[in-house]
């Protein structure tokens, strides 16, 4: 159970670094999947959707669901919050990981 624990948190982080490098524009959730499978992360649209939940929730990032040609999908956001957060300006998050 604990290695799940590290891998959440990870992938917390990772999702806050690919919204940071598409600030201030939004990314879709599927983007952030196909991401996150390309480096080597398990993950689903429930995953995903869990991880962004938590991160809108502690204020790192706002999200929006846009439904275009009978498909809804999530767009994400980050927050400024979330750019202290991974920039180091504010306390470290323990349900999050970042690193460089």
């Amino acid at each position: 159970m604990e290695f799940l624990n590290v891998e959440a948190k990870e992938v917390r982080g990772e999702i806050l670094k690919i919204l940071k490098r598409n600030y201030p524009y939004q990314t879709g959730d599927k983007l952030i999947a196909d991401i996150l499978m390309d480096i080597q992360y398990s993950v689903s649209p429930a995953t995903i959707s869990g991880h962004l939940t938590y991160m809108e929730e502690k204020g790192y990032v706002k999200t929006e669901k846009v439904k275009a040609y009978g498909v809804e999908r999530v767009l994400a956001k980050l927050t400024p919050k979330g750019i202290d957060l991974t920039e180091g300006n504010i306390p470290a998050d323990p349900g999050v990981k970042i690193h460089d």
